[in-house]
């Protein structure tokens, strides 16, 4: 996908039209990340496993310093990450049951 530099759109419809692609783009990569969110459960026994308190600290915290990194709002994307870290939980504790009820 190729883009156009912001500096070079010529009207805030390329920018919206920039920014949709680069959504979409997003999307795709949470889409595939959702596929590894499905197969850990495999690696997995018990809630404990799943809820893993001290891995979900360390993706935060990581997720904070990155977005730091890229000059964006730390607070923003912590937030987004709470959301999107216990919707996960909640789809691999269903996985889970499954998995245990055979």
């Amino acid at each position: 996908m190729k883009l156009t530099n912001p500096k070079e759109c010529i009207s805030a419809e390329e920018i919206r039209n920039q920014i949709d692609k680069i959504d979409k783009q997003i999307i795709e990569l949470y889409g595939e990340r959702h596929k590894y969110i499905e197969e850990i459960v495999r690696f997995k026994d018990d809630e404990e496993g799943i809820i893993a308190h001290d891995r979900k600290k360390q993706v935060i915290s990581d997720r904070r310093k990155w977005a730091e990194e890229n000059g964006l709002d730390a607070g923003t994307f912590e937030k987004m990450y709470r959301v999107l870290i216990e919707n996960n939980i909640k789809r691999e504790l269903e996985l889970l049951k499954k998995k245990n009820q055979g």
